[in-house]
């Protein structure tokens, strides 16, 4: 059986799938929200030409403190669009962990090589649909070796788009403020494509691929790339 979309309120989910749906909506939009106020910051010194990656740094800097202070983040901040500043092809002007360490330009391991972020997921989305993103769960491999959910928005100045900016949240974080609502549904957050976030049920863990005669309904998460499946 393949998976059935419930809109809205109608259909048959129960009350308490749909508070879950509405809660998972509800905290990304929050971290949502609280990236635009980065991505606000940040438009003045993107019109700077050149930019340099220590004038960029000196403005992300204190608008990612307090995102991170803010909300239950494990790191956020600025990614450039490749080419964008004159000193550095590849930056990360993103901060993460207890320390909130300055990622810069981070290297692939083993070969030392800057990490190619133009094709992954959280930066290629945002940059090519023009809307916010949220991509996971997946295992932070090239930063923390955590399983991670990250949220990302483009942003264009002057039409033109010069990165993200985006914020990590933990999947242990996620769980810790979702787990009681998914408990309550019997249900599981997926993604776009059926990958497990976080269920209801110990036998399907984080990062499983539900097959496509095991789905049920569908509740969509507000506009995002997520969904609660019940049944």
């Amino acid at each position: 059986m393949g998976s059935m979309v419930i809109e809205g309120a109608s259909g048959s989910a129960s009350p308490a799938a749909l508070a879950c749906a509405r809660e998972v909506e509800a905290y990304f939009q929050g971290v949502i929200e609280a990236l635009d106020v980065v991505r606000s910051g940040l438009e003045d010194v993107c019109r700077r030409t050149p930019l340099l990656a220590a004038d960029l740094v000196a403005a992300a800097h204190p608008l990612t403190r307090d995102l991170l202070a803010g909300l239950p983040l494990f790191g956020g901040g600025f990614v450039a669009a490749p080419g964008f500043l004159a000193d550095h092809h590849l930056y990360l002007a993103w901060w993460q962990g207890e320390e909130q360490q300055l990622l810069a330009q981070s290297t692939v391991s083993g070969s030392g090589d800057p990490v190619d972020y133009s094709r992954v997921e959280w930066y290629r989305t945002p940059v090519e649909t023009g809307r916010a993103h949220v991509t996971g769960p997946f295992v932070d491999y090239v930063c923390s070796d955590e399983y991670m959910l990250t949220t990302t928005v483009p942003v264009e100045v002057d039409g033109r788009i010069v990165g993200v900016v985006g914020a990590d949240t933990l999947l242990d974080t996620f769980e810790s403020l979702l787990l009681g609502a998914v408990r309550e549904a019997g249900a599981a957050v997926v993604n776009q494509s059926f990958r497990v976030v976080l269920s209801a049920d110990p036998r399907v863990p984080t990062g499983r691929l539900i097959a496509p005669e095991q789905r049920g309904a569908l509740i969509p998460c507000g506009d995002l790339p997520l969904g609660v499946l019940v049944g």
